[in-house]
């Protein structure tokens, strides 16, 4: 079995269940592994096999030191590379197209730098950029507040549509999210009524919730990117994107002393380790006293 052919058969199990945006991702990561092995082997992966390759070479560990002899290459970064080379090892073995090569491997230790959620001061200068009497102004600032205080990302945002909110009972369904998953969040009341708002500013019952200010065109990734863009600038947020705010969700809940569990379920995560990731950032700030954005009550009184 060549790499190539792995590969590919990789991607056909993995498309099954796997949005395009991870099988892009596993594509980029993975190219950077093939480019080892021809490097290595002096070969393409369209004909270097598994069974071919010497006994004692681990080309999973040998991925790893490759990666930390380049200079300025981060073991954050190493560690994205190696999940999805990990990732597709791992099929390769179960499908007995391999040896195991990622058995007892350690990757390097983490180093990123924790990412401050948004302070109070900051949404507020964030909040008044927002001409709330205009269809733009509305519109931006309902978008902010669903990633802000609701958790969502970016894409559940520009797919979100009128028969998914339930004002009634404070809650959002999510469809067809990341990995084809759907889950329900809390939504607070100023969040609806500013979705509310809007939607009466564009006389729309149905359909999608945001389009674009011309015409009715569903919002595309590249729109939101270019939002952000202009609030850093109006705002004077100079660390503002879009994730910070689902970051920012994540921490000021758990600081509200909301638990792990609830908020991997509204963040709609697949691995438990993922949420995880928060529960050390949130205990440095409520120690400190960090001004941090507060949720609202509604998280806090509901399941509770």
């Amino acid at each position: 079995m060549t790499v190539k052919h792995a590969y590919e058969c990789f991607l056909a199990d993995r498309s099954i269940y796997c949005s395009p945006q991870t099988l892009i991702s596993y594509s980029g990561h993975i190219s950077v592994f093939f480019r080892y092995l021809t490097e290595k082997y002096n070969a393409s992966v369209d004909v270097i096999d598994f069974a071919e390759l010497p006994a004692g070479d681990n080309i999973y560990s040998g991925f790893i030191l490759y990666l930390r002899t380049k200079g300025g290459v981060k073991n954050v970064t190493i560690r994205s590379y190696c999940r999805a080379v990990k990732a597709f090892l791992k099929y390769c073995y179960e499908e007995d197209y391999c040896k195991d090569y990622i058995k007892k491997v350690k990757l390097p230790k983490d180093d990123s730098v924790p990412k401050m959620p948004l302070y109070i001061s900051e949404v507020s200068a964030i909040d008044s950029t927002f001409d709330l009497l205009t269809v733009k102004g509305r519109r931006n600032y309902a978008i902010v507040h669903l990633m802000l205080d609701c958790g969502l990302r970016s894409r559940e945002v520009c797919r979100l549509q009128v028969k998914d909110l339930d004002m009634q009972h404070n809650l959002l369904h999510i469809n067809d999210s990341k990995g084809n998953k759907s889950r329900i969040v809390l939504c607070p009341d100023f969040v609806f009524n500013a979705v509310y708002d809007y939607l009466k500013f564009k006389r729309r019952t149905e359909g999608f919730v945001f389009t674009s200010l011309r015409g009715n065109n569903v919002l595309v990734k590249n729109t939101i990117s270019q939002l952000f863009a202009d609030l850093k600038k109006e705002s004077g947020v100079e660390r503002l994107h879009a994730h910070l705010l689902r970051h920012t969700f994540a921490t000021s809940y758990l600081i509200g002393g909301g638990n792990l569990e609830f908020l991997r379920a509204f963040m709609g995560h697949y691995d438990y380790s993922v949420t995880k990731n928060y529960s050390s950032l949130a205990a440095q700030c409520k120690m400190l006293g960090a001004d941090i954005y507060q949720l609202d009550k509604i998280f806090f009184e509901r399941g509770y």
